[in-house]
């Protein structure tokens, strides 16, 4: 998925005139429903111990730019980075657990894991064509950002670390001119693969995480 991607934005590319290339900026809003999947390998072993599915809503803001053409048949194709600012928590896990220890009394408390994302970039390209006034497109994506987690363990040393967050992006969306500015409307699915961190007692956690978004974005052509 992600060499064909590749592929089609390089593509998209050449197809570039500079004498009448478009250029767009703007801003959006998201509600994202986030799904992740969690699973504890504790012993790191490769055998699954525990498996939690998790859901949660959230709204994020960013920005983009887009160069975008016509094309000689009546279709449009753009391609364009969008960023999101900031820092947000994308997952937060907690579990009760309770430790046994030859020589202690045995031990309960809650473990927990936050995942927060920064530096979020997605490189799209877009494919579509005027119907009626609107622009009607489809959407595919790369995405990148920069992870950082801390697991909370009741049976061992608690750990921080960073992982590089990686996913594809699919979607589908309407686009109008609305006097001087344009409005996007953007139904679309983010499919991050998995990430990965082992606790000090060799606890493997892995989070599959996978969200549903509509955006509406607004920006200004020039």
């Amino acid at each position: 998925m992600k060499k064909l991607l590749i592929a089609i934005l390089g593509l998209s590319l050449t197809c570039f005139s500079a004498n009448a290339l478009e250029k767009r900026i703007g801003f959006s809003v998201t509600s994202a429903d986030l799904d992740t999947k969690v699973t504890d390998d504790v012993d790191s072993n490769g055998t699954i111990d525990t498996t939690k599915t998790l859901s949660n809503t959230v709204t994020v803001p960013s920005i983009f730019f887009e160069l975008a053409q016509s094309l000689p048949n009546g279709g449009i194709v753009s391609a364009g980075l969008d960023f999101i600012p900031g820092t947000a928590e994308l997952e937060h896990e907690s579990t009760t657990q309770t430790s046994n220890n030859d020589n202690a009394a045995a031990t309960s408390g809650t473990n927990s894991g936050t995942l927060d994302a920064s530096n979020h970039i997605t490189a799209y390209v877009t494919l579509g064509g005027e119907v009626r006034g609107t622009e009607v497109f489809v959407l595919g994506g790369m995405m990148y950002a920069e992870g950082e987690y801390d697991l909370k363990s009741v049976s061992s040393t608690n750990r921080t670390g960073n992982v590089n967050i990686q996913g594809t992006k699919l979607g589908i969306g309407l686009k109008r001119d609305v006097g001087a500015v344009f409005v996007k409307l953007m139904l679309s699915d983010n499919d991050y693969d998995p990430v990965s961190a082992t606790t000090e007692n060799a606890t493997k956690v892995t989070a599959d995480l996978d969200s549903t978004n509509i955006t509406l974005s607004l920006g200004k052509s020039f």
